[in-house]
């Protein structure tokens, strides 16, 4: 058994000097190879638990993308001795959650309970996790559902924008996969597929179990080993997945939706995996630049020129590598005049970096949110698995805001430089391709991709 205390630092706007203190972690791990943490917070009478696996949707097999995103949603639908109504009329009525989800590294299991409903909750909890039996009329219901989302999708530029920016970012990468599924993958999956990757990532010796909540961690470690210590053990899944390539140069791929009257825009390129070593000075720098009311992209593009209602940048990180872009609209009638402002403001911010005043405002605004972001048993779990899966070092989560007050002005411009690209950049716009087309060639080469076949 290992014990870390775990010392927050909370940032004021004046300051990184107010600290918080959490209660200790214990860390175990059961026979079977379950990891489990516990941590008493008893400032409310809930008990929050998450439990992590690792392998996600970037497990997908092609042709099949959406298995994991479907065998995940399906086991709360249907165990061995309980109907999908079963579930959500008992979590209903103490008054519970109860979820399972997938993401691109790991999919996680969640349920948050009252003290009180503890016996119920865990039992519940377990349930899913240990005896999904994949009904089919519960798979049939899911598969239409996603395949009318699918359809649904269609009318949202915004999301048309991302799932395209997604794919032709990471090209034939696991990350580019349709992680919700596409109509040909849905059509595919059978109940074998969903049963088969269950079997594969869920077991216990691939399994962090996160506890935190009003109760006492002798009678909690109990519990689980009661609930989850007969859990039979598997061959643990090596995964082990390139990083994803940069694209090289620009290119412009142009989504004809015929009557949109607003262009929506996704820029950018691949971008960094969470252990990037330039992690903290690259959240400092984004901040400055797109992300915030005040960032310099809200302040030329909305403020000055009134061209967008909204606008931001940001590095969706991931285990093996992620994305770098920046989300905007504007009316069909301003796209050259919003792409060359764009453009315009990351060729300054890489010749010449941030202002003192920013960093320092930039600074306080990541270490603020970051605080605020630990305020319930809810994220104080998430942000403990991620310590596991992502295998930070323990004390990840005390020297957080360190990290981000060591950021010099100098590490700011280093890595503007170095992320911040211009000249290889992947445009994607949602527009009327007869009017937007003429007007973007002189961007990169031209892709015109219908609507229908841009979410498959």
């Amino acid at each position: 058994m290992k014990q870390a205390l775990i010392v927050l630092i909370f940032v004021t706007s004046t300051a990184f000097s107010q600290k918080i203190q959490l209660p200790a972690t214990t860390q175990h791990t059961l026979e079977n190879g379950l990891s489990v943490i516990l941590m008493e917070y008893k400032k409310v009478p809930v008990i929050h638990f998450r439990m992590v696996v690792r392998g996600g949707s970037a497990l997908d097999s092609t042709g099949l993308d959406g298995v994991a995103a479907m065998a995940t949603s399906l086991m709360r639908e249907g165990t061995e001795t309980r109907t999908s109504t079963d579930i959500a009329n008992a979590i209903d009525f103490i008054g519970g959650s109860l979820s399972v989800s997938a993401g691109a590294d790991y999919c996680a299991a969640t349920a948050e309970v009252l003290k009180k409903d503890l016996a119920t909750g865990l039992d519940l909890f377990a349930d899913v996790i240990l005896h999904p039996s994949f009904p089919k009329a519960e798979i049939d219901r899911d598969r239409k559902q996603r395949l009318a989302n699918l359809e649904g999708l269609k009318e949202e530029p915004s999301s048309v924008a991302s799932i395209v920016f997604k794919k032709n970012a990471y090209g034939n990468h696991p990350y580019g996969r349709q992680s919700m599924g596409t109509k040909a993958s849905l059509d595919a999956i059978t109940r074998d597929d969903l049963a088969g990757f269950y079997k594969t990532v869920f077991i216990p010796n691939n399994a962090t179990l996160v506890v935190v909540g009003d109760f006492a961690s002798a009678e909690m470690l109990d519990k689980i080993k009661a609930t989850f210590g007969t859990w039979q053990k598997g061959e643990k899944l090596d995964i082990s997945i390139a990083p994803p390539t940069m694209l090289q140069g620009r290119r412009v791929v142009l989504v004809n939706k015929s009557d949109a009257t607003q262009t929506q825009m996704v820029f950018g390129n691949t971008g960094i995996d969470i252990k990037n070593p330039d992690y903290f000075a690259i959240q400092v720098a984004n901040t400055i630049f797109g992300s915030g009311f005040t960032s310099r992209l809200v302040d030329e593009l909305r403020v000055k020129r009134s061209l967008t209602y909204g606008v931001r940048s940001g590095f969706s990180a991931s285990l093996y590598g992620g994305t770098y872009s920046i989300s905007t609209f504007t009316k069909n009638a301003t796209v050259n005049e919003m792409i060359d402002a764009m453009l315009n403001e990351i060729k300054k911010y890489r010749a010449n970096g941030a202002t003192a005043e920013e960093l320092k405002k930039g600074q306080n605004y990541v270490a603020g949110s970051f605080a605020r972001g630990l305020q319930s048993p809810e994220a104080l779990a998430a942000r403990l698995t991620d310590i596991e899966i992502y295998g930070f070092p323990k004390n990840h989560l005390e020297t957080y805001v360190q990290k981000l007050k060591a950021v010099t002005l100098d590490d700011v411009h280093r890595v503007a430089q170095k992320y911040f690209l211009l000249d290889d950049l992947l445009i994607v716009l949602v527009s009327p391709a007869e009017e937007t087309s003429p007007k973007v060639k002189t961007y990169g080469t031209v892709n015109i991709v219908e609507l229908q076949d841009a979410i498959q």
